[in-house]
């Protein structure tokens, strides 16, 4: 089942992400009016695992059992070709700078960087949630074949907030007791991008998509819950109640998958149009390339720009990462992916 209107969410998601990393001192981003929004966007990773774990039971939410062999190639076809895409820049710096290790450019191309304190961020730092995003890939299978379908789905409710809570707690409970010091860089790994601390949000999403299976057939013009959750978001964001990197919002994004995907209004309409459906396409592309973009577009521009600002590095930066995004996924994402799937078929049969 394809639900295209949370397909531009993807990349709303993933634009956020990037101003987060790159523009917060920039106009208009810097203004206090939106800043607060930019200086906590780094939550739209957050977004991006409920999201996860939302479409996932949507995809196989009608099967009886997952074959985990199948699946895993799959979700290699899905992921691989762009992490290794993302990561190769990173062996020709390693090759001249002693910034960037040949171990990075190996984490990276393993997915294996955030299970390695002080290493999360190495080589190109967003393909961190990368190894978190295949941790619930690995889960996934397990989950479905085994506690989805042995437990109602209150009960798998309640157990789905259980561990959210436990999460969010233990990352409260680690930053406000000095237990682990996350001046140091493993101390900051394993509070922040430690694999096991986002499954709770996951699993949020899992049980969403499992509700709207249920009530799949209900759907109505949900605009106006649509945008009530905009609203809690933008003010949630303005109070700043707590760190919400590690699901703090994971329950306010299930609510908002869970209207947008069943929604029927004029929101729905919108999202729907082809350019936007695109875009959402190319946020993976977006999300894993923006280091590597920013970086060359930053060089190019001291070589032949020496005098551009830093604004006007942003924008250049922003408009060739769609560029290289569009490009990656047409030439290289999709094709590939394809090629790996039916190639991994025909050794199945």
């Amino acid at each position: 089942m394809r639900i295209d209107q949370l397909t531009f969410t993807r990349f709303l998601a993933a634009i956020a992400i990037v101003i987060f990393h790159y523009g917060a001192t920039v106009f208009p981003f810097s203004h206090s009016a939106v800043n607060f929004l930019v200086s906590q966007a780094n939550c739209g990773v957050s977004y991006f695992f409920v999201l996860s774990g939302f479409i996932m039971i949507v995809a196989y939410g009608g099967q009886e059992h997952i074959d985990s062999k199948e699946y895993l190639k799959n979700r290699f076809a899905r992921v691989y070709p762009l992490v290794a895409l993302s990561a190769l820049p990173y062996f020709f710096i390693a090759l001249k700078s002693v910034r960037v290790h040949f171990t990075d450019v190996l984490l990276n191309l393993t997915t294996l960087q955030s299970w390695v304190p002080g290493k999360a961020t190495a080589g190109n730092y967003p393909l961190w949630s990368i190894t978190v995003e295949v941790f619930f890939y690995l889960c996934f299978p397990l989950f479905f074949n085994t506690l989805y379908k042995r437990f109602s789905l209150a009960s798998l409710t309640i157990m789905s907030l259980i561990l959210l809570a436990a999460s969010v707690g233990l990352q409260h409970y680690l930053l406000s007791s000095g237990m682990v010091d996350i001046a140091t860089d493993a101390g900051h790994d394993l509070v922040y991008y430690f694999p096991p601390m986002h499954l709770g949000q996951f699993v949020v999403g899992n049980i969403a998509g499992l509700f709207f299976l249920k009530n799949k057939t209900a759907k109505h013009n949900y605009d106006l819950p649509v945008l009530l959750c905009v609203i809690l978001l933008v003010a949630a964001l303005k109070l700043q109640l707590m760190d919400y990197h590690n699901g703090g919002l994971a329950l306010f994004f299930a609510v908002f998958i869970y209207f947008l995907a069943g929604n029927t209004g004029f929101i729905t309409k919108v999202l729907n149009q082809k350019p936007l459906i695109f875009l959402g396409e190319i946020s993976f592309a977006v999300y894993v390339l923006q280091a590597p973009v920013f970086a060359i577009v930053k060089l190019l521009c001291q070589k032949l720009l020496p005098a551009s600002g830093d604004t006007a590095l942003f924008w250049v930066s922003i408009v060739a990462l769609v560029i290289a995004s569009a490009i990656a996924h047409i030439f290289i994402e999709k094709p590939l992916r394809n090629k790996i799937k039916a190639w991994r078929l025909k050794l199945v049969k």
